[in-house]
């Protein structure tokens, strides 16, 4: 499970295991949103710096042209969302600054059966 929180300890863990890596993104009612894709744009600027991994997908390739795009400002670039929209009618904005919250957190949450345990 990967977040802005755990960010580079998962590009890491993920380099590490020597395999292909899907980044599946949960979106909103089955279809695309922006806030998932912006956080598996920064998972891809991670895992192929220092090109540790080749980028072989176009959703990938669009996925950090998008974190490129507004990495200078997370908060702003992600005021076009609609999640954001939504979570200010709910009163939820507040969460918003501390979701960006870039490697506050080094663990690796993985399902593991039915359980999330931390692999690292």
């Amino acid at each position: 499970v990967g977040a802005f929180s755990n960010l580079s300890v998962m590009a890491e863990w993920l380099l590490a295991q020597k395999k292909n890596v899907v980044i599946l993104c949960a979106g909103w009612k089955q279809k695309f949103n922006l806030e998932d894709s912006f956080y598996a744009g920064a998972l891809v600027e991670k895992l192929s710096a220092d090109n540790q991994m080749e980028i072989i997908c176009d959703s990938a390739q669009a996925a950090l042209d998008m974190w490129s795009a507004g990495k200078e400002d997370p908060l702003e670039y992600i005021e076009k969302a609609l999640h954001r929209h939504r979570l200010k009618k709910l009163g939820l904005d507040d969460v918003l600054p501390y979701s960006f919250r870039i490697d506050t957190a080094s663990v690796v949450p993985v399902l593991k059966g039915k359980e999330i345990v931390n692999v690292i």
